[in-house]
């Protein structure tokens, strides 16, 4: 291995967690010393969308390892375009609007979910929208993925189960890429088409997309034509409409309970703040498995269930496998990166320096810690674009497994919104023998451990990958596509116990 140990990995991911709660925590305490005013609007918003569109490309060239990533020639040539279509828009920027679409198209555009902006300021502008009386929704069958009416109030509209076939010359497909997609990112992951598709005939007043005008739908056996009236969406009407549109995601109580297969471990969130709502539920989860591990060893199934789950601390699932799998097993099947290089910027040594305060009370960590801030301070004054992690000791790596102490037929079910840490989750909970079920996950890419950097003009705060995994067993943007789909409701827990049991009951029989 080339990362620190197991152990360090969670309390690792426990420090990052941990800023975010003491971010978090200070904000409020300062803010009874001296509330800092709202962000005011600019005087021009062209000028803002260049400091930004400027401040974001300077943020990723100082302290993203993909500029000086050697295995991604292509990134420079990506963030420079990027930042020549932000500028020649800021030239006719007028609105928040245009300011907030440029920006989110252009963070977009790298197709990674862990380099992006948050937190736009709001500067008092009030977010209105258009529709044409009609919404669709992203519907899946034999013949692929359809665009169908699901939501009308105009009786000229196309009809309930109406499908899109295109617009203004656009296929129905192209459009959806074009209006939603260049600002959704990751366009080529269902999860993204499925939880975004909802709005492409709600008019945001994106000026840097064209919406449609004159659409062509199939309506049973004809292909009709409409030339749409937009009209403003009422916030309730919207609403309602989403409601119909969206497949609605459904989240598992984090718990330890028994069904008629075994033991079922619900897992619909992995917040990294002990003190959250899902720490608090995690917590106890983890005490409890410690308490039950024989009987949940010996149970005939074991369900680690993952809806609702998009990511967190994966230092939650390694607990959990640890405690069930046994550490040894956890370190030789857990699949790993062949290195992890750092980029090392002042600002992501900076980083690391107050990981090392936030978690002095662990001795391990803030000594791996210092020997990574350690060495990003000698590859910088070096001139190394990048730090490597030191190798781990390969006995302690390659020490060897018995018998598996989990003697349960494991399933892992998962939605299409598992992302990151549940990624991380999917990943080690399949390398130790448990059978993927339920919907394609997300993806994600090797570049991780993100820290937050607020842009001077205080509009909008990057979040920047500081390493990049090399040589993970999972690529860029790859999903996992289960062994058995679910096609039913997500929420429909009976349903997906009754069905979990008849695959179980057949894998016992194999």
């Amino acid at each position: 291995m080339i990362q620190p140990s197991l152990a360090m990995q969670r309390n690792l991911a426990a420090a990052s967690a941990a800023l975010v709660v003491f971010s978090a925590l200070a904000g409020p305490a300062l803010a009874q010393d001296a509330a800092p005013p709202p962000t005011p609007a600019p005087a021009h918003w062209g000028t803002a969308l260049a400091q930004d569109a400027r401040a974001f490309h300077d943020a990723i060239l100082d302290s993203h390892p993909g500029p000086v990533d050697p295995e991604n020639p292509g990134f420079n040539a990506h963030l420079e375009a990027g930042l020549a279509t932000a500028l020649d828009r800021a030239r006719t920027a007028d609105s928040y609007e245009a300011w907030y679409f440029a920006l989110k198209e252009y963070a977009a555009s790298f197709d990674d979910g862990h380099l992006g902006l948050t937190n736009w300021a709001g500067m008092g502008h009030v977010w209105t929208a258009g529709w044409p009386g009609f919404l669709t929704g992203l519907r899946t069958g034999p013949d692929g993925e359809r665009h169908e009416v699901v939501f009308s109030r105009d009786p000229a509209a196309p009809p309930e189960g109406a499908v899109l076939i295109g617009c203004d010359g656009r296929p129905a497909e192209a459009l959806a890429a074009e209006i939603i997609g260049r600002g959704a990112g990751r366009w080529t992951l269902p999860s993204r088409r499925a939880v975004f598709a909802s709005t492409l005939f709600v008019d945001q007043h994106n000026p840097w997309v064209r919406r449609a005008e004159h659409c062509e739908f199939r309506v049973g056996t004809d292909a009709r034509r409409y030339a749409l009236t937009w009209r403003d969406l009422p916030n309730a009407v919207r609403d309602e409409g989403f409601a119909a549109a969206r497949s609605p995601r459904f989240t598992a109580p984090i718990g330890l309970r028994t069904w008629s297969g075994g033991q079922w471990i619900g897992l619909g969130g992995f917040n990294g703040d002990p003190s959250s709502a899902d720490g608090v539920a995690l917590t106890a989860l983890q005490t409890a498995v410690e308490a039950r591990a024989g009987e949940i060893r010996e149970a005939p199934a074991v369900v680690f269930d993952l809806r609702g789950n998009d990511g967190g601390s994966s230092a939650w699932i390694n607990a959990l496998a640890t405690t069930l799998w046994g550490e040894a097993e956890v370190r030789a099947r857990a699949p790993d990166a062949l290195a992890v290089d750092w980029r090392p910027s002042e600002k992501n040594i900076a980083q690391l320096e107050e990981y090392k305060v936030l978690m002095a009370s662990n001795p391990e960590l803030v000594t791996w810690l210092t020997t990574a801030a350690e060495g990003m301070r000698a590859a910088r004054a070096e001139g190394r674009p990048l730090w490597r992690e030191p190798e781990e000791d390969e006995a302690a790596a390659a020490s060897p497994v018995g018998p598996s102490p989990m003697r349960a037929r494991t399933w892992v079910l998962t939605d299409s919104g598992c992302a990151s840490a549940c990624l991380d989750a999917v990943d080690l909970l399949k390398a130790l023998g448990a059978t993927h079920v339920g919907q394609e996950t997300s993806g994600d890419t090797a570049y991780m451990e993100i820290r937050e950097e607020a842009l001077p003009g205080g509009r909008v705060v990057a979040r920047l990958p500081m390493k990049v995994y090399r040589g993970r067993p999972r690529g860029d943007n790859e999903t996992y596509v289960p062994a058995h789909e679910w096609t039913g409701a997500l929420g429909d827990t009976a349903g997906l116990e009754a069905w979990l049991a008849g695959l179980d009951a057949a894998a016992a029989r194999r």
